[in-house]
């Protein structure tokens, strides 16, 4: 409920607790002053809604003097919030060992020999085929499998700028290009540029992540149907999806991308 709270007081333009917040025609909120930031109509009379692209005219944008008390309120208990949301310590006595499934990786993705880091390479991999291999998006599986029970691991994502970790579906697709939405079975937080990071919700979910992320700490409580991200270093909160369904066997996941600050794009399963 405390996330709930965090997010729906947030500007979906800044990212930032909301300022005298205004609602377009399409229902999108943001901040007045975010308005300027918005994409143009055609006929520069009015502005496009990031999600929806709904031109909305000057007549249509209204104040939203509710949501602005509710973040002002959600401002002023941040601190609160903030301790609600840390990583309990506690949840590491159910870390699992983790490694990559060989059989799902991608044919251009590097798998290290103790099978617990990942990277794209130059060069496609010769490894047989097989039904379950991911044939064109460059991911790869770990193991292993979970039906029931809580499992925490980590992931250290190092100087990559690019990635995206999370869980999937048993059954989530692998053939043709991959789409990160929980609609689709796939339960995400993904980096772009080595700031930007994104849960892969339906529409997709802006996140503030400070300092510098390099090591995620992953909880999942199949009974409680919660899955949840958080910073190592300070055990921060990042994201948690609240309706994880187990009708199915649920893996760890695994995207690398081609970009990092020394060359060497590595996402790591830790010990």
């Amino acid at each position: 409920m405390a996330q709930q709270f965090k997010e729906a007081a947030r500007c979906r333009v800044c990212l930032k607790y909301l300022e005298d917040p205004v609602k377009l025609k399409c229902n999108f909120d943001c901040c007045r002053g975010c308005l300027a930031a918005l994409p143009k109509a055609p006929d520069g009379e009015g502005v496009l809604c990031f999600n929806c692209s709904q031109v909305s005219r000057k007549k249509h944008i209204k104040p939203n003097r509710l949501l602005g008390r509710l973040a002002a309120k959600v401002k002023e208990m941040e601190p609160q919030l903030t301790s609600i949301l840390t990583m309990d310590p506690r949840i590491r006595k159910f870390r699992v060992d983790m490694t990559l499934d060989l059989d799902t990786a991608h044919n251009y993705l590097v798998i290290s020999e103790d099978l617990r880091r990942v990277r794209i390479g130059g060069d496609p991999q010769e490894r047989p085929a097989h039904p379950g291999r991911f044939n064109d998006s460059p991911c790869v599986l770990g193991a292993p499998r979970f039906t029931a029970g809580r499992h925490y691991w980590e992931v250290d994502v190092g100087s990559s700028r690019e990635w995206s970790v999370g869980l999937c579906r048993e059954s989530a697709p692998r053939q043709g290009e991959v789409v990160l939405s929980a609609d689709l079975g796939f339960w995400t937080v993904s980096c772009s540029d080595g700031d930007k990071f994104v849960a892969g919700t339906q529409p997709p979910l802006g996140l503030l992540v400070q300092p510098r992320l390099r090591r995620l700490g992953l909880f999942l409580d199949v009974e409680m149907e919660t899955f949840s991200f958080y910073h190592v270093a300070d055990g921060s909160h990042v994201f948690t999806f609240p309706a994880v369904p187990a009708a199915e066997p649920l893996r760890p996941f695994f995207g690398p991308a081609g970009s990092s600050e020394d060359g060497e794009s590595w996402l790591a399963v830790c010990p």
